[in-house]
């Protein structure tokens, strides 16, 4: 019980972190008026750097899973299905609605902070934080967590793990690679979807008690 309840706390102090730094993120996008500059041309080293690569790869990661304009649809309902498979019903409804929230939450930061996109990123929506940012660290955040509570065999579940874990990591570098985002935007998203995901974790632990 007391390792649960330590485990459970370590759970809001990342909650408490990641609030602290998106806080201090938009902030600064809001009332610094050198980041836009600052955050210009660290993404413009990012797209020089990354230049030499297909940009068919960035175009692949942004745009797979999405469907009738919703974000990651196919592995949101592929996911489902697995729980339900294995009749983890309440999961799998949690799931799709934390990452449905994270979306949410989203789009009101959006329109909170009003923050342009990088120039010729041809996208009329606002920058600040990035949605695939977010929904992906939430969706496949949760994914991990449940691989790590579920998977027995080592090889499949470190594997897994790495997996989504290295498809979050694309998911932003995409974003900046295609200049629709900003790092900050990305990070911004990062956080946010991962106080979600930390939400989730506790709130699966407590109906676990």
């Amino acid at each position: 019980m007391k390792n649960k309840e330590f485990s459970i706390a370590m759970n809001w102090n990342y909650i408490g972190i990641s609030v602290v730094v998106l806080t201090i993120l938009t902030v600064l996008v809001l009332y610094l008026p050198s980041m836009r500059e600052i955050d210009s041309t660290i993404l413009r080293s990012i797209r020089l750097a990354l230049s030499p690569f297909p940009s068919y790869i960035p175009i692949f990661i942004c745009g797979f899973g999405k469907a009738y304009g919703i974000t990651l649809f196919w592995q949101q309902i592929t996911a489902g299905c697995v729980l339900v498979s294995h009749r983890l019903y309440l999961k799998a409804f949690m799931l799709i609605l934390f990452t449905q929230v994270s979306i949410f939450l989203k789009d009101i930061m959006k329109d909170f902070v009003c923050r342009p996109r990088p120039h010729g990123s041809g996208l009329s929506s606002f920058s600040f934080p990035s949605g695939h940012s977010c929904a992906s660290m939430c969706f496949f955040g949760i994914l991990i967590y449940l691989v790590h509570c579920y998977v027995r065999n080592d090889f499949w579940r470190n594997f897994l793990i790495i997996l989504f874990g290295l498809w979050i990591f694309m998911v932003g570098l995409s974003r900046m690679w295609l200049g629709a985002h900003f790092l900050s935007d990305v990070l911004a998203g990062m956080f946010l979807g991962f106080a979600i995901v930390n939400l989730f974790i506790i709130i699966d632990k407590s109906l676990n008690n």
